[in-house]
């Protein structure tokens, strides 16, 4: 259910926009609720959308091999769905409302029509939505070899073939 007179707030990526421009790129998207429980975004399926939450929790989580995975919370002010915004694909987690939540989405075609449009404040966007795909590719590269190393100790300590530690 849409809102009434939405504005983005000037919270996380946009807090560096004037509110004239925030008010522009609200604009160029829609507001929504989202209940408990909402699939903001479905695991596997693509979406083409970015979403940012205005108010709530949302939780990224991945079902592998029957293992559900918290990738992480998003909260107010932080955006979802970048990657297939620029990479149109399969989506690699579900992203579910865990408490009523309030989130602004924009197309892919509205947001390059934004930036089109508005050249200065998109391209400021642009470059924070960067730096956010840049963060979680460094997070999840440290939890990876974070595991690496954890399943590397166990292989070692349960290897009948390696020797036994000097000492």
């Amino acid at each position: 259910m849409p809102i009434d007179s939405p504005r983005l707030p000037a919270a996380g990526l946009v807090s560096s926009l004037e509110q004239e421009d925030r008010d522009t790129l609200s604009s160029y998207g829609s507001f929504h609720h989202a209940r408990k429980g909402f699939t903001l975004i479905e695991q596997g399926r693509p979406h083409g959308k970015l979403f940012f939450v205005v108010d709530g929790l949302f939780h990224a989580r991945r079902v592998d091999a029957g293992n559900d995975i918290l990738l992480g919370r998003i909260q107010p002010g932080e955006w979802v769905g970048e990657v297939d915004l620029f990479d149109p694909s399969e989506a690699v987690c579900n992203v579910v409302a865990m408490e009523p939540s309030q989130y602004w989405v924009i197309t892919r075609d509205n947001l390059e029509e934004y930036i089109n449009n508005y050249p200065s404040p998109g391209i400021m966007l642009m470059i924070g939505l960067a730096g956010i795909l840049g963060r979680r590719i460094r997070d999840l590269t440290r939890k990876i070899s974070e595991q690496t190393e954890l399943s590397n100790l166990r292989m070692s300590l349960f290897d009948p073939m390696e020797p036994p530690p000097a000492g």
